[in-house]
Protein backbone atom coordinates (compact mmCIF):
# COMPACT_ATOMS: atom_id res chain seq x y z
CA UNK A 1 0.00 0.00 0.00
CA UNK A 2 2.67 2.38 1.02
CA UNK A 3 4.50 1.84 -2.44
CA UNK A 4 1.35 2.53 -4.00
CA UNK A 5 0.88 5.62 -2.60
CA UNK A 6 4.59 6.92 -3.06
CA UNK A 7 3.81 5.78 -6.50
CA UNK A 8 1.33 8.17 -7.37
CA UNK A 9 3.12 11.00 -5.71
CA UNK A 10 6.03 10.81 -7.31
CA UNK A 11 5.02 12.30 -10.56
CA UNK A 12 2.93 15.13 -9.56
CA UNK A 13 5.36 17.98 -10.15
CA UNK A 14 4.01 20.09 -13.39
CA UNK A 15 6.16 21.21 -16.15
CA UNK A 16 7.76 24.58 -15.29
CA UNK A 17 6.43 27.36 -17.39
CA UNK A 18 8.57 29.68 -19.05
CA UNK A 19 8.16 32.95 -17.32
CA UNK A 20 8.71 35.26 -20.68
CA UNK A 21 8.07 38.92 -20.25
CA UNK A 22 6.23 40.07 -23.40
CA UNK A 23 8.20 43.13 -25.22
CA UNK A 24 5.91 45.76 -26.09
CA UNK A 25 5.59 45.88 -29.35
CA UNK A 26 5.63 49.31 -30.91
CA UNK A 27 6.84 50.89 -34.50
CA UNK A 28 9.77 53.10 -34.99
CA UNK A 29 7.88 55.72 -36.47
CA UNK A 30 9.54 58.51 -38.36
CA UNK A 31 8.86 62.29 -37.03
CA UNK A 32 6.05 63.70 -37.94
CA UNK A 33 7.30 66.30 -41.08
CA UNK A 34 5.78 69.48 -40.32
CA UNK A 35 6.48 72.33 -41.61
CA UNK A 36 5.56 76.26 -39.62
CA UNK A 37 2.57 77.75 -41.88
CA UNK A 38 4.06 81.03 -43.40
CA UNK A 39 2.49 84.16 -42.19
CA UNK A 40 -0.43 84.92 -44.05
CA UNK A 41 0.14 87.85 -46.79
CA UNK A 42 -0.02 91.34 -45.35
CA UNK A 43 -3.84 92.59 -45.56
CA UNK A 44 -5.58 95.92 -44.74
CA UNK A 45 -8.42 96.01 -42.65
CA UNK A 46 -11.19 98.51 -42.36
CA UNK A 47 -10.40 98.62 -38.69
CA UNK A 48 -6.57 98.94 -39.47
CA UNK A 49 -5.76 101.41 -41.83
CA UNK A 50 -2.56 103.28 -42.53
CA UNK A 51 -2.37 107.72 -41.97
CA UNK A 52 -3.06 108.88 -45.19
CA UNK A 53 0.71 110.30 -45.54
CA UNK A 54 1.61 106.81 -45.21
CA UNK A 55 -0.15 105.10 -48.26
CA UNK A 56 2.37 105.59 -50.76
CA UNK A 57 4.83 103.67 -48.56
CA UNK A 58 2.37 101.13 -47.40
CA UNK A 59 1.75 100.06 -50.85
CA UNK A 60 5.27 100.04 -52.20
CA UNK A 61 5.72 97.43 -49.33
CA UNK A 62 2.82 95.51 -50.59
CA UNK A 63 4.63 95.20 -53.66
CA UNK A 64 7.99 94.52 -52.49
CA UNK A 65 6.45 91.58 -50.40
CA UNK A 66 4.30 90.10 -53.56
CA UNK A 67 7.65 89.37 -55.05
CA UNK A 68 9.26 88.05 -51.59
CA UNK A 69 12.07 90.93 -51.59
CA UNK A 70 11.66 91.41 -47.87
CA UNK A 71 15.38 93.12 -48.00
CA UNK A 72 13.96 95.70 -50.82
CA UNK A 73 10.83 96.40 -48.42
CA UNK A 74 13.01 96.81 -45.34
CA UNK A 75 15.69 99.25 -47.27
CA UNK A 76 12.71 101.42 -48.58
CA UNK A 77 11.01 101.57 -45.14
CA UNK A 78 14.23 102.80 -43.72
CA UNK A 79 14.49 105.65 -46.03
CA UNK A 80 11.43 107.02 -44.95
CA UNK A 81 11.46 105.59 -41.37
CA UNK A 82 14.63 105.18 -40.63
CA UNK A 83 13.86 107.08 -36.82
CA UNK A 84 11.02 104.22 -36.31
CA UNK A 85 13.04 101.55 -37.44
CA UNK A 86 16.12 102.15 -35.25
CA UNK A 87 14.02 102.64 -32.30
CA UNK A 88 12.61 98.97 -33.18
CA UNK A 89 15.75 97.26 -33.39
CA UNK A 90 17.36 98.85 -30.70
CA UNK A 91 14.08 97.39 -27.91
CA UNK A 92 12.17 101.02 -28.30
CA UNK A 93 13.60 101.00 -24.40
CA UNK A 94 11.81 103.87 -23.23
CA UNK A 95 8.35 103.17 -24.65
CA UNK A 96 8.48 105.68 -27.65
CA UNK A 97 6.50 103.94 -30.37
CA UNK A 98 3.87 103.07 -27.54
CA UNK A 99 3.26 106.32 -27.38
CA UNK A 100 3.41 107.49 -30.70
CA UNK A 101 1.06 104.57 -32.31
CA UNK A 102 -2.45 105.56 -33.49
CA UNK A 103 -4.92 103.78 -35.33
CA UNK A 104 -4.59 105.12 -38.47
CA UNK A 105 -7.39 105.64 -41.12
CA UNK A 106 -8.19 109.61 -41.97
CA UNK A 107 -5.70 111.72 -39.81
CA UNK A 108 -4.32 114.88 -42.45
CA UNK A 109 -2.23 115.88 -39.60
CA UNK A 110 0.79 114.24 -38.40
CA UNK A 111 2.22 115.52 -35.32
CA UNK A 112 5.94 114.47 -34.38
CA UNK A 113 6.24 110.66 -35.15
CA UNK A 114 2.28 109.15 -35.29
CA UNK A 115 2.50 105.78 -37.04
CA UNK A 116 -0.35 103.89 -37.40
CA UNK A 117 -0.91 100.64 -36.58
CA UNK A 118 -1.27 99.23 -39.78
CA UNK A 119 2.03 100.51 -40.87
CA UNK A 120 3.50 98.64 -37.82
CA UNK A 121 1.85 95.56 -39.01
CA UNK A 122 3.71 95.45 -42.38
CA UNK A 123 7.02 96.54 -40.63
CA UNK A 124 6.14 93.59 -38.45
CA UNK A 125 5.89 91.09 -41.18
CA UNK A 126 8.83 92.00 -42.94
CA UNK A 127 11.06 91.52 -39.65
CA UNK A 128 9.29 88.19 -39.27
CA UNK A 129 9.95 87.10 -42.89
CA UNK A 130 13.64 87.94 -42.62
CA UNK A 131 13.24 85.98 -38.76
CA UNK A 132 14.79 88.87 -36.84
CA UNK A 133 12.21 88.57 -34.38
CA UNK A 134 12.70 91.21 -31.72
CA UNK A 135 12.10 94.04 -33.61
CA UNK A 136 9.40 91.97 -35.25
CA UNK A 137 7.82 91.42 -31.54
CA UNK A 138 8.11 94.89 -30.88
CA UNK A 139 6.26 96.40 -33.73
CA UNK A 140 3.85 93.75 -33.55
CA UNK A 141 2.67 94.62 -29.57
CA UNK A 142 2.63 98.26 -30.65
CA UNK A 143 -0.07 97.54 -33.32
CA UNK A 144 -2.11 96.08 -30.91
CA UNK A 145 -1.98 99.25 -28.43
CA UNK A 146 -4.66 101.27 -30.43
CA UNK A 147 -6.19 98.52 -32.18
CA UNK A 148 -5.93 95.47 -29.42
CA UNK A 149 -8.08 93.32 -31.90
CA UNK A 150 -6.48 93.92 -34.96
CA UNK A 151 -6.60 90.30 -35.76
CA UNK A 152 -4.16 90.04 -38.27
CA UNK A 153 -1.72 91.04 -35.94
CA UNK A 154 -2.80 88.28 -33.38
CA UNK A 155 -1.67 86.04 -36.38
CA UNK A 156 1.50 87.03 -36.99
CA UNK A 157 2.74 87.72 -32.97
CA UNK A 158 1.46 84.10 -32.91
CA UNK A 159 2.88 82.68 -35.26
CA UNK A 160 6.28 84.43 -34.21
CA UNK A 161 6.19 82.96 -30.79
CA UNK A 162 5.42 79.35 -32.38
CA UNK A 163 8.23 79.90 -34.55
CA UNK A 164 10.51 81.19 -31.56
CA UNK A 165 8.92 78.04 -29.07
CA UNK A 166 7.00 80.32 -26.74
CA UNK A 167 4.05 78.19 -26.98
CA UNK A 168 1.87 79.58 -24.46
CA UNK A 169 2.22 83.15 -25.93
CA UNK A 170 1.52 81.83 -29.37
CA UNK A 171 -1.25 80.28 -27.73
CA UNK A 172 -3.23 83.35 -26.54
CA UNK A 173 -2.34 85.19 -29.89
CA UNK A 174 -3.94 82.25 -32.31
CA UNK A 175 -6.69 81.69 -29.99
CA UNK A 176 -6.98 85.18 -29.91
CA UNK A 177 -7.22 85.45 -34.15
CA UNK A 178 -9.36 82.95 -34.17
CA UNK A 179 -12.16 84.20 -31.50
CA UNK A 180 -12.21 87.53 -33.55
CA UNK A 181 -13.27 85.76 -36.95
CA UNK A 182 -10.10 84.61 -38.45
CA UNK A 183 -10.83 81.43 -40.29
CA UNK A 184 -7.96 80.48 -42.57
CA UNK A 185 -5.83 77.13 -42.98
CA UNK A 186 -2.66 78.66 -42.07
CA UNK A 187 -4.32 79.70 -38.64
CA UNK A 188 -6.02 76.04 -38.52
CA UNK A 189 -2.60 74.49 -39.23
CA UNK A 190 -0.10 76.85 -36.74
CA UNK A 191 -3.03 75.74 -33.79
CA UNK A 192 -2.29 71.86 -35.01
CA UNK A 193 0.88 72.85 -35.34
CA UNK A 194 1.01 74.07 -31.74
CA UNK A 195 -1.04 71.53 -30.37
CA UNK A 196 1.44 68.76 -31.74
CA UNK A 197 4.63 70.12 -30.04
CA UNK A 198 3.03 70.84 -26.31
CA UNK A 199 1.65 67.02 -26.86
CA UNK A 200 -2.04 68.11 -27.64
CA UNK A 201 -2.75 65.49 -29.75
CA UNK A 202 -6.41 65.38 -29.73
CA UNK A 203 -6.28 69.34 -29.92
CA UNK A 204 -3.85 68.95 -32.95
CA UNK A 205 -5.98 66.39 -34.99
CA UNK A 206 -8.95 68.73 -34.62
CA UNK A 207 -7.54 71.99 -35.91
CA UNK A 208 -5.39 69.96 -38.81
CA UNK A 209 -9.23 68.89 -39.92
CA UNK A 210 -10.12 72.14 -40.00
CA UNK A 211 -6.58 73.37 -42.09
CA UNK A 212 -7.53 70.48 -44.74
CA UNK A 213 -11.39 71.22 -44.66
CA UNK A 214 -10.30 74.57 -46.66
CA UNK A 215 -7.14 73.08 -48.09
CA UNK A 216 -7.53 69.63 -48.59
CA UNK A 217 -3.82 68.73 -50.71
CA UNK A 218 -1.57 69.96 -47.71
CA UNK A 219 0.51 67.14 -47.49
CA UNK A 220 2.34 68.65 -44.71
CA UNK A 221 -0.46 69.20 -42.61
CA UNK A 222 -2.21 65.31 -43.74
CA UNK A 223 1.38 64.01 -42.26
CA UNK A 224 0.55 66.03 -39.14
CA UNK A 225 -3.22 64.94 -38.83
CA UNK A 226 -2.09 61.50 -39.30
CA UNK A 227 0.86 61.98 -36.80
CA UNK A 228 -1.95 63.45 -33.85
CA UNK A 229 -4.06 60.52 -34.74
CA UNK A 230 -1.96 57.95 -33.97
CA UNK A 231 -1.04 59.19 -30.85
CA UNK A 232 -4.45 59.96 -29.73
CA UNK A 233 -5.21 56.25 -30.68
CA UNK A 234 -8.11 56.98 -32.84
CA UNK A 235 -6.71 54.32 -35.01
CA UNK A 236 -9.71 53.71 -37.13
CA UNK A 237 -9.75 57.35 -38.89
CA UNK A 238 -5.64 56.70 -39.03
CA UNK A 239 -6.27 53.75 -41.30
CA UNK A 240 -9.09 55.65 -43.47
CA UNK A 241 -6.51 58.43 -43.89
CA UNK A 242 -3.51 56.24 -44.59
CA UNK A 243 -5.26 54.64 -47.36
CA UNK A 244 -6.43 57.72 -49.09
CA UNK A 245 -2.58 59.05 -48.63
CA UNK A 246 -1.14 55.47 -49.81
CA UNK A 247 -3.73 55.86 -53.34
CA UNK A 248 -1.25 58.55 -54.20
CA UNK A 249 1.92 57.34 -53.23
CA UNK A 250 2.53 53.73 -52.56
CA UNK A 251 6.26 53.69 -52.31
CA UNK A 252 5.88 55.69 -49.52
CA UNK A 253 7.86 54.06 -46.57
CA UNK A 254 7.19 56.16 -43.78
CA UNK A 255 2.78 55.59 -44.33
CA UNK A 256 3.87 52.10 -44.31
CA UNK A 257 5.10 52.58 -40.90
CA UNK A 258 2.28 54.14 -39.68
CA UNK A 259 -0.17 51.64 -41.36
CA UNK A 260 1.90 48.73 -39.46
CA UNK A 261 1.46 50.96 -36.40
CA UNK A 262 -2.19 51.27 -36.48
CA UNK A 263 -2.79 47.76 -37.47
CA UNK A 264 -0.88 46.70 -34.54
CA UNK A 265 -2.94 48.75 -32.26
CA UNK A 266 -5.86 47.41 -33.14
CA UNK A 267 -4.74 44.05 -33.16
CA UNK A 268 -4.54 42.87 -36.59
CA UNK A 269 -0.98 41.28 -36.36
CA UNK A 270 -1.18 40.02 -39.91
CA UNK A 271 -1.57 43.56 -41.72
CA UNK A 272 1.11 45.03 -39.41
CA UNK A 273 3.69 42.45 -40.43
CA UNK A 274 2.63 42.38 -44.15
CA UNK A 275 2.83 46.69 -43.35
CA UNK A 276 6.35 46.48 -41.80
CA UNK A 277 7.82 44.06 -44.42
CA UNK A 278 6.97 46.46 -47.31
CA UNK A 279 8.46 49.63 -45.63
CA UNK A 280 11.55 47.10 -44.91
CA UNK A 281 11.52 46.58 -48.75
CA UNK A 282 11.36 50.23 -49.43
CA UNK A 283 14.35 50.58 -47.30
CA UNK A 284 13.71 51.13 -43.50
CA UNK A 285 16.57 50.10 -41.98
CA UNK A 286 15.74 50.56 -38.15
CA UNK A 287 17.13 47.71 -36.20
CA UNK A 288 13.78 48.18 -33.30
CA UNK A 289 11.42 47.37 -36.80
CA UNK A 290 13.37 44.81 -37.54
CA UNK A 291 13.23 43.46 -34.13
CA UNK A 292 9.29 43.79 -34.11
CA UNK A 293 8.96 42.48 -37.44
CA UNK A 294 10.86 39.17 -36.29
CA UNK A 295 8.21 39.33 -33.12
CA UNK A 296 5.51 39.00 -35.20
CA UNK A 297 7.14 36.72 -37.95
CA UNK A 298 7.61 34.52 -34.47
CA UNK A 299 4.34 34.41 -33.24
CA UNK A 300 2.64 33.84 -36.73
CA UNK A 301 5.07 31.14 -37.40
CA UNK A 302 7.64 31.79 -39.80
CA UNK A 303 10.23 31.41 -37.28
CA UNK A 304 13.02 31.56 -40.42
CA UNK A 305 12.48 35.09 -41.48
CA UNK A 306 12.40 35.88 -37.43
CA UNK A 307 15.79 34.19 -36.84
CA UNK A 308 17.00 35.87 -40.13
CA UNK A 309 15.88 39.63 -38.88
CA UNK A 310 17.36 39.12 -36.14
CA UNK A 311 20.74 37.80 -37.41
CA UNK A 312 20.84 40.29 -40.26
CA UNK A 313 20.42 43.58 -38.40
CA UNK A 314 23.59 45.32 -36.22
CA UNK A 315 23.71 43.20 -33.38
CA UNK A 316 24.75 46.62 -31.35
CA UNK A 317 21.63 47.69 -32.22
CA UNK A 318 19.30 44.85 -31.58
CA UNK A 319 17.54 45.57 -27.98
CA UNK A 320 18.29 42.39 -25.80
CA UNK A 321 14.78 41.58 -24.56
CA UNK A 322 13.53 41.01 -28.15
CA UNK A 323 16.53 39.09 -29.01
CA UNK A 324 16.04 37.05 -25.59
CA UNK A 325 12.15 36.44 -26.32
CA UNK A 326 13.06 34.74 -29.33
CA UNK A 327 15.40 32.43 -27.66
CA UNK A 328 12.45 31.67 -25.26
CA UNK A 329 10.10 30.83 -28.07
CA UNK A 330 12.14 28.69 -30.06
CA UNK A 331 13.52 26.69 -26.78
CA UNK A 332 9.62 26.15 -26.19
CA UNK A 333 8.63 25.49 -30.07
CA UNK A 334 11.58 23.21 -29.83
CA UNK A 335 13.19 24.83 -32.71
CA UNK A 336 16.63 23.75 -31.48
CA UNK A 337 18.56 24.48 -34.53
CA UNK A 338 17.30 27.65 -35.11
CA UNK A 339 18.06 28.77 -31.06
CA UNK A 340 21.74 27.77 -31.87
CA UNK A 341 22.03 29.70 -35.03
CA UNK A 342 20.54 32.69 -33.22
CA UNK A 343 22.67 31.89 -29.85
CA UNK A 344 26.04 32.05 -32.46
CA UNK A 345 25.12 35.30 -34.12
CA UNK A 346 24.96 36.67 -30.65
CA UNK A 347 28.54 35.44 -29.84
CA UNK A 348 30.16 39.13 -31.28
CA UNK A 349 27.79 41.44 -28.27
CA UNK A 350 28.32 39.86 -25.43
CA UNK A 351 31.10 41.69 -23.71
CA UNK A 352 28.58 44.55 -24.54
CA UNK A 353 26.12 42.96 -22.72
CA UNK A 354 25.18 43.40 -18.88
CA UNK A 355 25.83 40.88 -16.29
CA UNK A 356 21.90 40.31 -15.70
CA UNK A 357 21.63 39.85 -19.64
CA UNK A 358 24.71 37.69 -19.99
CA UNK A 359 23.41 35.56 -16.88
CA UNK A 360 19.65 34.89 -19.20
CA UNK A 361 22.22 34.12 -22.45
CA UNK A 362 23.65 31.53 -20.16
CA UNK A 363 20.30 30.09 -18.79
CA UNK A 364 19.20 29.41 -22.67
CA UNK A 365 22.56 27.89 -23.60
CA UNK A 366 21.72 25.21 -20.80
CA UNK A 367 18.42 24.68 -22.31
CA UNK A 368 20.46 23.92 -25.75
CA UNK A 369 23.17 21.31 -23.72
CA UNK A 370 20.13 20.17 -21.67
CA UNK A 371 18.43 19.07 -24.66
CA UNK A 372 21.79 18.01 -26.69
CA UNK A 373 21.83 15.17 -23.48
CA UNK A 374 24.90 16.98 -22.07
CA UNK A 375 23.78 17.38 -18.48
CA UNK A 376 27.61 18.63 -17.39
CA UNK A 377 27.55 21.03 -19.92
CA UNK A 378 24.35 22.10 -18.92
CA UNK A 379 25.17 22.72 -15.40
CA UNK A 380 28.30 24.45 -16.05
CA UNK A 381 26.57 27.08 -17.95
CA UNK A 382 24.00 27.46 -15.22
CA UNK A 383 26.50 27.82 -12.50
CA UNK A 384 28.07 30.63 -14.40
CA UNK A 385 24.21 32.52 -14.46
CA UNK A 386 23.96 32.09 -11.23
CA UNK A 387 27.13 33.63 -10.36
CA UNK A 388 26.88 36.69 -12.72
CA UNK A 389 23.25 36.85 -11.71
CA UNK A 390 22.50 35.62 -8.05
CA UNK A 391 18.55 36.51 -8.73
CA UNK A 392 17.84 34.79 -11.78
CA UNK A 393 15.38 32.64 -10.89
CA UNK A 394 14.92 30.74 -14.01
CA UNK A 395 18.43 29.55 -13.59
CA UNK A 396 18.22 28.44 -10.04
CA UNK A 397 15.38 26.01 -11.02
CA UNK A 398 17.30 24.91 -14.26
CA UNK A 399 20.22 24.22 -11.84
CA UNK A 400 17.93 22.89 -8.77
CA UNK A 401 16.81 20.32 -11.15
CA UNK A 402 20.47 19.07 -12.17
CA UNK A 403 21.10 19.04 -8.48
CA UNK A 404 17.82 16.81 -8.25
CA UNK A 405 18.75 14.56 -10.98
CA UNK A 406 21.89 13.66 -9.53
CA UNK A 407 20.52 13.25 -6.20
CA UNK A 408 22.31 16.22 -4.60
CA UNK A 409 19.32 17.10 -2.31
CA UNK A 410 20.94 19.56 -0.50
CA UNK A 411 22.14 21.80 -2.97
CA UNK A 412 18.64 21.35 -4.77
CA UNK A 413 16.41 22.25 -1.93
CA UNK A 414 19.02 26.01 -1.54
CA UNK A 415 18.72 26.66 -4.80
CA UNK A 416 14.77 25.66 -5.28
CA UNK A 417 14.58 28.12 -1.41
CA UNK A 418 16.55 30.97 -3.49
CA UNK A 419 14.51 30.67 -5.96
CA UNK A 420 11.04 30.74 -3.77
CA UNK A 421 11.94 34.10 -2.71
CA UNK A 422 10.61 35.72 -6.38
CA UNK A 423 6.90 35.62 -6.98
CA UNK A 424 6.96 35.10 -9.95
CA UNK A 425 8.42 31.06 -9.53
CA UNK A 426 7.44 30.76 -5.46
CA UNK A 427 5.00 28.39 -6.00
CA UNK A 428 6.52 25.99 -8.58
CA UNK A 429 9.72 26.08 -6.11
CA UNK A 430 7.59 25.01 -3.41
CA UNK A 431 6.02 22.21 -5.21
CA UNK A 432 10.46 21.19 -6.23
CA UNK A 433 11.20 21.05 -2.50
CA UNK A 434 8.16 19.14 -2.00
CA UNK A 435 9.04 16.62 -4.77
CA UNK A 436 12.61 16.76 -2.77
CA UNK A 437 10.79 15.74 0.10
CA UNK A 438 9.21 12.68 -1.41
CA UNK A 439 12.35 11.37 -2.77
CA UNK A 440 14.01 11.45 0.40
CA UNK A 441 10.94 9.83 2.30
CA UNK A 442 10.08 12.67 3.99
CA UNK A 443 6.16 12.93 3.82
CA UNK A 444 5.32 15.08 6.39
CA UNK A 445 8.14 18.10 5.09
CA UNK A 446 6.32 17.10 1.72
CA UNK A 447 2.39 17.92 2.60
CA UNK A 448 3.60 20.96 4.66
CA UNK A 449 5.13 22.34 2.07
CA UNK A 450 2.26 21.41 -0.38
CA UNK A 451 -0.11 22.73 1.87
CA UNK A 452 1.53 25.73 1.66
CA UNK A 453 0.95 25.99 -1.92
CA UNK A 454 -2.76 25.23 -2.06
CA UNK A 455 -3.62 27.85 0.47
CA UNK A 456 -1.73 30.18 -1.62
CA UNK A 457 -3.55 29.12 -4.34
CA UNK A 458 -6.59 27.21 -3.70
CA UNK A 459 -7.21 27.06 -7.69
CA UNK A 460 -4.19 24.51 -7.73
CA UNK A 461 -6.98 21.54 -7.57
CA UNK A 462 -4.44 19.57 -9.08
CA UNK A 463 -2.62 19.52 -5.76
CA UNK A 464 -5.42 18.35 -3.88
CA UNK A 465 -4.96 14.89 -4.50
CA UNK A 466 -1.63 14.56 -3.81
CA UNK A 467 -2.10 16.43 -0.55
CA UNK A 468 -4.53 13.40 0.26
CA UNK A 469 -2.32 10.77 -0.68
CA UNK A 470 0.54 12.46 1.23
CA UNK A 471 -1.77 12.71 4.74
CA UNK A 472 -2.45 8.71 4.61
CA UNK A 473 1.42 8.32 4.06
CA UNK A 474 1.69 10.22 7.37
CA UNK A 475 -1.12 8.40 8.93
CA UNK A 476 0.90 5.16 7.56
CA UNK A 477 4.22 6.60 8.94
CA UNK A 478 2.35 7.53 12.95
CA UNK A 479 0.71 3.68 11.96
CA UNK A 480 4.19 1.90 11.94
Amino acid sequence: MRKLLLLACSAFVLELPAYAAEVELKIDLPDAKLMLPPVSPPQLQKEGLPLPLENDLVNEVLAFVTRRDFEGALGRIREREGELLALLESGDPEGQIQLSVVPGGFNPERRGMSVSATLLYMIGHVYLSLERYAPAEIAFQNALVPLPDYLRVHESLGLLYLTTERYEEARVHLVRAAELGLNTANLHAALGYLNQETQNYWGAASAFEQALALDNGNESWQRGLLFALIQSRQYGSAMTLIEQMLQGNADDRDLWLYRSQAALSTGERDLALSSLETAIRLGDDSAANRQVCATLHMELGSIARAVELLKGGDADDMEFPFVYQALQWLERKGEWDYMQDLLVSLDARRAALTETEQSQLLAREAALRLHANDRQAARTALQRSVDLDPSNADALMALGQLYREARDYDRAELLFQRASAYDLYRENALVYMAQLAIDQENFARALELLRDVVSRNPARVDLRRNVETLENLVLLETDD
